[in-house]
């Protein structure tokens, strides 16, 4: 399940990378304050992985929850930003939240709910 997860995350941020020829002007680059939030009423995610300032991903096993990541990141229209958070093994009450904030305002959020609760927000710039 977290491969398929993961596959899909990398696949999501691939295919919104990509953007028309004949787009509206296109806005240059701009430095952002970018900003996830992880919450749940689990204690951890059990597998963490989100965009980081490089535009690359990092990875996380275990992680205490809440929990929340801040950089700064220069980007441009139809760079995306995506943050995957799981559950394993929780119950048919379990839920996790991740939120994505561009300077300091909530741009995407998504909630997992169930035993294996998993929640994929992703924004891409000029959405």
């Amino acid at each position: 399940m977290k491969r398929l997860a993961y596959l899909l995350l990398s696949c999501a941020a691939l295919a919104t990378s990509c953007s028309k020829d004949n787009d509206a002007t296109p806005s240059g680059p701009k430095e952002y304050q970018v900003e996830y939030q992880v919450t749940s009423n689990a204690l951890e995610s059990d597998y963490l992985s989100y965009t980081n300032e490089s535009g690359g991903n990092t990875t996380l096993s275990n992680t205490p929850l809440p929990a929340s990541y801040k950089f700064k990141r220069t980007m441009k229209q139809g760079d995306n930003l995506t943050i995957l958070a799981s559950i394993d093994g929780g119950t048919a009450a379990s839920e996790i939240t991740c939120s994505i904030l561009l300077d300091g305002k909530e741009v995407k959020k998504e909630t997992g709910r169930g035993i294996d609760a998993q929640a994929v927000p992703v924004y891409v710039i000029g959405q």
